[in-house]
């Protein structure tokens, strides 16, 4: 069953990167991209999706401030959010699990493990389920 995807990140290599990576995976899916939380919101007035990653370096408004904002669509309630960046401290860590993100992670510095995590993320749900 092909799921879709809101990937909200200001870098928009990054949906390409996210894209491919599924693909790889093998996971069906469809990706939509956001730049930031106004967009975001409009997006999520027109798709629901089955999961949403929230990237947390962005210029106008950080991931934590997307995600508390997100949070209050109650559209979107049970959707998984994933909250990354390149690098997540503890503090980061868990602010972002008391805004209502579903797991944190960072950044693979490798293109083979950002495909072993939405596997293990969305494939059987293993990471979501170790929070």
């Amino acid at each position: 069953m092909q799921k879709m995807i809101l990937l909200i990140d200001d870098d928009q290599e990054e949906f390409h990167i996210l894209n491919h990576a599924l693909q790889v995976a093998g996971l069906p899916h469809s990706c939509v991209w956001a730049s930031g939380t106004e967009r975001a919101a409009q997006l999520l007035c027109e798709v629901l999706p089955d999961y949403i990653f929230v990237d947390y370096n962005m210029p106008k408004e950080n991931g934590l401030a997307c995600l508390e904002k997100i949070r209050k669509i109650k559209a979107i309630q049970d959707v998984p959010v994933v909250f990354y960046s390149n690098s997540i401290d503890e503090t980061t860590r868990l602010q972002a699990l008391e805004r209502g993100a579903s797991f944190c992670m960072e950044k693979p510095n490798s293109f083979s493990k950002l495909v072993d995590n939405l596997i293990d993320i969305m494939g059987d749900g293993k990471l979501l389920h170790s929070c």
